[in-house]
């Protein structure tokens, strides 16, 4: 059911307000179905350490309607996903840190040469192409 002129107007006007981009939502919206991925993250840190822990720190993505806040983010290492990075909620990023089994009975970042990048994923379960792809070293214990 289309929705009158008046509440699209009113939905536009309390987006601008809160300094959102109405064009840039409405067409993912008025198809019911969000298929606009969100961009890609920018990896801005990534080492391997002792014992194969792993950090790993990106600039946060946007998507055109699920808010910063709620995008998932996950690390790939050799295109194979590794396990989930943390939006601080803040300017200071997107982090993960892995030391050992980054789940039980999961991967651990073995020694030698990897590489790693991530994606994120907005709340319609959209993902983001690939960050660009970094090298980091797992060394042994």
């Amino acid at each position: 059911m289309p929705r009158p002129p008046l509440v699209r107007i009113a939905a536009a006007a309390v987006a601008t307000a809160a300094g959102l981009t109405v064009a840039a939502a409405t067409p993912a919206l008025a198809s019911g179905r969000d298929t606009t991925p969100p961009t890609a993250p920018h990896l801005i840190y990534y080492t391997g350490y002792y014992c194969g822990v792993l950090i790993v720190g990106m600039d946060r993505s946007t998507d055109n309607v699920t808010p910063q806040s709620q995008l998932k983010y996950e690390v790939f290492i050799d295109g194979q996903p590794f396990g989930p990075a943390v939006d601080q909620g803040s300017e200071s990023g997107v982090w993960a840190w892995f030391q050992g089994p980054s789940v039980p009975g999961g991967p651990v970042l073995s020694p030698g040469q990897h590489t790693v990048t991530a994606k994120a994923q907005d709340a319609a379960g959209n993902w983001s192409a690939s960050s660009q792809a970094e090298p980091v070293t797992g060394y042994r214990c």
